[in-house]
């Protein structure tokens, strides 16, 4: 368990977070020493790039009167916890787009380092394209209107409380529909079962939510 501050927040970092990382970037394929080196680069990318997102939630909610704010990283993301704040619609809003909207941001500028050839060849390049390709994957995706991702998160503020039902409906449909565009275009099974997983966690919610009404 990695733990330190960063801006004056405390952030922890679990060891499944490094260890969905290294899956993620092809541990699983390491064969000779030479292997090694792109999966280290590539958890080092994600971390840096997760740690934005985080940093930007927590940047918000800081600016929004929050003072107790504490970083945790796990699994495939994280979650900056605001202890003890309450916040109004429009700055949950705010709060939710921050993260991706400053990791998009700084993969965006990686991008334009990159295109632009100012970073030099060899294992920079790599860090730098990594940190890019995971920065604006991952903005991408929590800012689909699925719950709890940010953009399930910004839907549900915008719909409001009394809207539940039709946030987790949206939310379940869209969950499955990125998950079966992402198997056709990429064949990949990581993410799309990540998204069927949230899928049914919503569906499970909104059958709560039906026999709750039904009561």
């Amino acid at each position: 368990m990695l733990r330190f501050r960063l801006f004056g927040f405390p952030v922890t970092v679990e060891p499944w977070h490094w260890a969905i990382l290294a899956f993620i970037g092809g541990g699983l394929g390491i064969r000779v020493r030479e292997d090694l080196l792109p999966v280290i680069l590539f958890m080092v990318a994600g971390f840096v790039s997760i740690l934005i997102h985080e940093l930007g939630h927590a940047f918000m909610s800081r600016l929004f009167g929050c003072r107790h704010v504490a970083i945790v990283l796990h699994g495939m993301g994280g979650v900056a916890i605001s202890q003890g704040a309450r916040f109004n619609r429009g700055q949950d809003i705010l709060l939710s787009a921050a993260g991706p909207g400053l990791q998009a941001f700084c993969g965006g500028v990686a991008l334009v380092l990159l295109l632009q050839g100012i970073i030099p060849d060899g294992p920079a390049t790599n860090l730098v394209s990594d940190f890019a390709l995971v920065s604006l994957f991952w903005a991408l995706i929590n800012l689909i209107p699925v719950y709890p991702l940010d953009g399930g998160q910004i839907l549900q503020n915008v719909l409001g409380p009394r809207r539940i039902r039709l946030t987790l409906v949206i939310s379940i449909w869209a969950a499955v529909a990125v998950a079966l565009a992402m198997f056709v275009l990429f064949s990949s099974y990581l993410f799309p079962i990540f998204l069927a997983f949230i899928a049914w966690q919503n569906y499970k919610m909104l059958m709560q939510t039906d026999a709750h009404r039904g009561w």
